[in-house]
C-alpha cells in the first residue's frame, strides 16, 4: 500500500507543477506559438507526403477526402505530445 500512495503523491505533484507552469492567458502562451505552429506544420507536411506517396503507389483510397481527414486526425492524436511540446501535460505511468 505504501508504494501506491507514493505513486499517487508523485502523480499529484507532477500535475500540480505542470498546472503551475502552464500558461493561463493568451499573453503568456504567445512565446510558445511559433514552435507550436512549426511542429504542427511538420506533422501535417509529413502526413501529406505520406498520403501522396501512397496515392502514387496505386492506393486510390487516399484520394478520398474523408480518408485524408481521418489520416490527419489520427496523425494529430498520435503526435499530440510532439506538437504540444512544452505545453503537454506530464506522462503519468
Amino acid at each position: 500500500m505504501g508504494r501506491k500512495k507514493r505513486e499517487e503523491k508523485r502523480k499529484k505533484k507532477l500535475l500540480a507543477e505542470w498546472e503551475a507552469r502552464r500558461p493561463k492567458t493568451l499573453r503568456q502562451a504567445l512565446p510558445y506559438l511559433p514552435g507550436l505552429l512549426l511542429r504542427t506544420t511538420l506533422v501535417v507536411f509529413g502526413l501529406t507526403l505520406f498520403m501522396i506517396l501512397l496515392g502514387l503507389a496505386g492506393l486510390g483510397l487516399f484520394v478520398n477526402p474523408w480518408v485524408q481527414m481521418g489520416v490527419y486526425v489520427a496523425g494529430y492524436l498520435l503526435f499530440q505530445r510532439f506538437i504540444l511540446g512544452p505545453l503537454a501535460p506530464p506522462r503519468l505511468k
